[in-house]
Order: C-alpha cells, then sequence, then structure tokens
C-alpha cells in the first residue's frame, strides 16, 4: 500500500493521523431507499508508521453519533400512528424534516440544519450506514481539523446540502421531504478522500479500490438520477427519486470547495467576531503584547500553545491564543535583527 501523499499547503497536514474507511452514507427522501443495497467498504488495516490508519479516539463524532441515535429514538416513540409500524411519521420528525414549505413559506428555518439528524424509521440501515461514516471517516476528518472545526464543518455541510436539494426540487418541481445526515456525510467523505486519493480500501472486503475512483462513483451514481428528474421535468413529468441524490451532491460539493479553498470556518468566524467587538469595545481595549512577558514565562507559554496544536489542530486555538503567537513571533524576530 502506497505511502500517503500529505498536502502540506494546507494547515493542518502536521497533525494528521489516519482512519479506515467505510461506505458513505446515502440521504432518503420518506420513503428511502439504495444505501444498503450498496457494497460496503471494509477497512485495509496497516500499522507500519505512516500508513493509513484508525484513529484512537473521536469525542465530536461520539457526540454527533450519540445525539443522532438519540434523535432516532425520540422519532420511534414519537409515532403518529402505528397502523403501518416503522412507516408512520413521528411529531420529532414533523418538526425536524427539511421541505420547501416549512422553510421558504412559513420560516421554519432550523430544518436546514435538523433534517440532517432524522433518519428513516422504517430501515434501520439508513442510520447505521450513516453512523458508521460519521464515526470512522469522519474520526479521520476531526484528526486533521480538531473538534471545534470538525463540528462546524458538520454542520455547515447539513445545511449547505440541504438547501441545495431544496433548490434541486424547486426547479424540477417536485415537492418531497429530505432526511439524513448523508448530505454531511458526503462531504466527510470526500474532503478525506481528497486528501488520501490514492489510499486503497477493500470494497467487499476484497476489491481493492482507491478512494478517487470511489469517489468518481459516487459523483456518478448520484448525478445521473438528477438528469433524469431534468429531463422529466422538461417533459412536464414528475417522478420522484426515492433517494435525495440532490443532498449528496450539495455534500460533495460543500466538500470540494472547503478542501480546495482551504476553508477555516471556525478561523473564518474568530475573525468575524473579533472584528465585531473590537468595534463595540473601541477606545477601551487593552492590548496584549508578548513583550510585556518575561522571557521564559513567554517560552513556557508558546511551548503549552504548541502543544495544543500538535494534539488538537491548529483550528482549536483560541483568538487570544492566535494573538499571542502573533506577538511572540514579532518579538522573536525582533530580537533576532
Amino acid at each position: 500500500m502506497p505511502e500517503v501523499a500529505l498536502r502540506q499547503h494546507n494547515y493542518c497536514y502536521r497533525f494528521t493521523k489516519y482512519s479506515a474507511a467505510m461506505d458513505a452514507g446515502r440521504d432518503y427522501k420518506v420513503v428511502p431507499m439504495g444505501i444498503e443495497n450498496r457494497q460496503y467498504l471494509r477497512d485495509e488495516y496497516d500499522d507500519t508508521a505512516g500508513r493509513f490508519r484508525g484513529p484512537s479516539s473521536k469525542p465530536m463524532t461520539v457526540i454527533l453519533v450519540v445525539v443522532t441515535v438519540a434523535v432516532f429514538i425520540l422519532q420511534l416513540m414519537t409515532k403518529t400512528s402505528i397502523a403501518q409500524p416503522g412507516a408512520a411519521p413521528s411529531l420529532v420528525q414533523g418538526w425536524l424534516a427539511l421541505n420547501f414549505e416549512d422553510v421558504m413559506t412559513r420560516g421554519q428555518i432550523w430544518r436546514l440544519l435538523t433534517y440532517a439528524f432524522c433518519h428513516d424509521q422504517s430501515n434501520l440501515l439508513h442510520i447505521v450506514f450513516n453512523m458508521m461514516v460519521l464515526y470512522s471517516i469522519g474520526g479521520v476528518l476531526r484528526q486533521l481539523l480538531g473538534d471545534r472545526e470538525f463540528l462546524w464543518f458538520y454542520l455547515v455541510a447539513a445545511v449547505f446540502a440541504g438547501m441545495c436539494s431544496l433548490a434541486f426540487y424547486r426547479l424540477v418541481g417536485i415537492s418531497a421531504q429530505v432526511i439524513g445526515a448523508s448530505g454531511a456525510t458526503m462531504a466527510v467523505f470526500c474532503v478525506v478522500a481528497l486528501h488520501y486519493p490514492r489510499q486503497k480500501v477493500l470494497l467487499m472486503g476484497v476489491i481493492p479500490i482507491e478512494f478517487r475512483w470511489l469517489l468518481a462513483g459516487f459523483v456518478a451514481i448520484d448525478t445521473y438520477p438528477m438528469i433524469q428528474q431534468v429531463a422529466e421535468a422538461l417533459q412536464n413529468r414528475q417522478t420522484a427519486s426515492q433517494v435525495a441524490n440532490s443532498a449528496h451532491i450539495g455534500g460533495l460539493i460543500f466538500g470540494f470547495l472547503y478542501f480546495r479553498w482551504n476553508m477555516g470556518i471556525t478561523r473564518w468566524w474568530d475573525q468575524f467576531a473579533r472584528r465585531i467587538a473590537l468595534r463595540r469595545r473601541r477606545g477601551h481595549l487593552r492590548v496584549f503584547t508578548a513583550a510585556a512577558e518575561p522571557e521564559s514565562n513567554l517560552t513556557s507559554q508558546v511551548d503549552d500553545i504548541l502543544e495544543k496544536i500538535s494534539r488538537e489542530g491548529e483550528a482549536s486555538l483560541t483568538s487570544r491564543e492566535r494573538n499571542f503567537l502573533a506577538q511572540a513571533s514579532k518579538q522573536y524576530r525582533k530580537g533576532k535583527s
């Protein structure tokens, strides 16, 4: 198995650890199908240093899995009918699922995020596959980004995928309700696949396949039904797919843009929050400078921050810690000149 090539223009490449990969889950509408029929993946495990291997801990992925499973249990507990066990909608799903009318007409914008925590009650594999991807491949991305950045990435990816789904269904004139974490998990898979395009996993436990080809396969599988739906819309026909392919493609697009532009969502947010705070406190702000610190104390604090970066990723730094490193760097350069 080839060594993993890291993209060194990306700020997080220095702290990379690796994980096993499972097949990406798929977003379902209320009558879902498909993901359980895909051949899932099995890890290609290697203990050799520098190889792709499983993450040692995944606290944020565990939290997201627990929250998603808890919502699923609430769905089961709040069914509005028992005439058709497993297929009846629930009160929780009625408040969290995504559809155009509730978001755009009634202003229930929370659905752009909450739909990702609901899953089909009649098909257990829907939530099982999504959570497997979130736990395994999400663990890889969490170690690349750090907990805070990973959480923001996952939530924003879900919102972006949901918006893409609403826009597409509006375009083709289909009224559909979307549930499932597959848009977000597709984004997670996309970023990991772009980081390690030549990393191989075993399809069906037998056939070795590189991440890049698996990613291309997902793009093709989800794009074809969308093309069919557009063609049917042009012929004034409406045959809805059983799978929310547009949400999957939306997740893949977000993952690609995140990787291509080296986005740092928490970095952007911290910069925005800092500007707002400076405007509010202008004239009353006391600026901390590293020069005021004794050299020994300065070195100790720098070491602590660098240790945090190596442990949790650069995205985990607070705005104060980033400012401190910048000031310390200036003082160090000034001392050498």
